[in-house]
């Protein structure tokens, strides 16, 4: 018993010693942004980060005749772009300025992160050494997420303002709201504690809906202001997308959300409700989710595609969502993957015969 006590007294104060290392390291205002930290942090460790940049690595144009989609404002996104979530080089600080100064010297110009990866800090300080070597704030387009924790009127102006200063900029392309709920660990606890059956019963808007009402009203007038470019959503379902276009205020420009050939039928219904609504997409877990993606590995079709053009099931995969006008923010931080790689298709039954996979 004694031994024990020892062991787990030490393994807590060494979880104390990570979590406020991490504190100092990754910043984060909300708990959960900890958790993702500690977790992707402790997957990294003993890992490689991604290298420094060259000195003299002078910026290469954007990339010619890149697909985009059109926005509600007329604004142009990138279809493909550099997601910095979810894996242990979006959350060490060195290793997200040199991704996103890799990706913008050889010519992406498309970044998605949100608060809660906590790394806006290093990417607003890429973009201003970017900016020096001859890559303009106007030409790269700038996504970012508002977390539940922070809907509402007040708290969803105040996180815009913050996100605006971490980042170093005048104004953001595109904020999304980043899930229509909260997630956190000890909600239900809480929730059972207070009597409470929303998760938002501690807010200022009470419900789950006033919340996301109140937060789309300042997203509104941020968007009046000039701070933000264009609206969107993530991980919202039809009904809740319907519930913010019945306030008549900013248009839904994007939606984020996992899209992949294997999407159940009721997440079809999302994309064509979308695309009826002029709403441009996201998709993130490209190759699959946790769930599906080594189907990827398998499947006779996706290698034979990918055999024939020279390229990886992977990047079969990301062509997919684009030729669904869909588009794809995969993340890595290795500089020889960074750079945007593209393929023709020599007809278009090579690709048709992919959309029954």
């Amino acid at each position: 018993m004694g031994c024990c006590r020892s062991f787990c007294g030490i393994l807590v104060l060494l979880l104390a010693l990570l979590i406020g290392w991490l504190q100092v390291a990754c910043p984060q205002p909300h708990p959960t942004g900890l958790i993702f930290a500690t977790v992707f942090t402790i997957m990294g460790y003993n890992k490689p980060m991604t290298e420094p940049v060259p000195k003299n690595l002078e910026a290469a144009k954007k990339h010619e005749g890149e697909r985009t989609l059109t926005l509600a404002s007329g604004a142009k996104m990138p279809a493909i772009g550099i997601g910095m979530c979810c894996r242990p080089t979006a959350y060490h600080q060195e290793s997200v300025y040199n991704t996103i100064l890799w990706y913008l010297l050889q010519g992406g110009r498309h970044i998605d992160t949100a608060e809660i990866y906590g790394n806006h800090v290093a990417i607003g300080q890429a973009l201003k050494e970017a900016a020096k070597r001859g890559v303009p704030r106007e030409e790269v387009f700038l996504v970012t997420k508002v977390w539940p924790e922070d809907f509402g009127y007040d708290s969803t102006v105040h996180a815009v303002e913050r996100m605006l200063q971490d980042l170093g900029v005048d104004y953001i392309d595109v904020v999304l709201m980043h899930a229509p709920r909260k997630l956190a660990p000890l909600l239900v606890w809480h929730m059972y504690m207070e009597g409470s059956v929303d998760e938002f019963y501690n807010h200022g808007c009470k419900n789950h809906v006033a919340c996301r009402r109140n937060t789309w009203k300042a997203m509104s007038e941020l968007k009046d202001q000039g701070k933000i470019r264009d609206l969107g959503v993530s991980n919202f379902q039809i009904d809740q997308m319907k519930e913010l276009q019945a306030l008549k205020l900013a248009p839904i420009s994007v939606h984020q959300f996992q899209y992949h050939p294997w999407l159940p039928e009721f997440q079809q219904k999302v994309v064509e409700f979308c695309h009826a609504n002029k709403i441009a997409i996201t998709a993130y877990n490209s190759l699959g989710g946790f769930k599906d993606k080594d189907k990827a590995l398998v499947i006779e079709g996706l290698k034979a595609v990918g055999k024939k053009h020279s390229r990886s099931t992977g990047q079969v995969l990301l062509r997919w969502a684009l030729e669904k006008n869909v588009s794809v923010i995969p993340g890595t931080g290795n500089p020889k993957h960074i750079k945007v790689k593209s393929f023709e298709r020599k007809n278009r039954k090579t690709w048709a015969s992919t959309t029954s996979l």
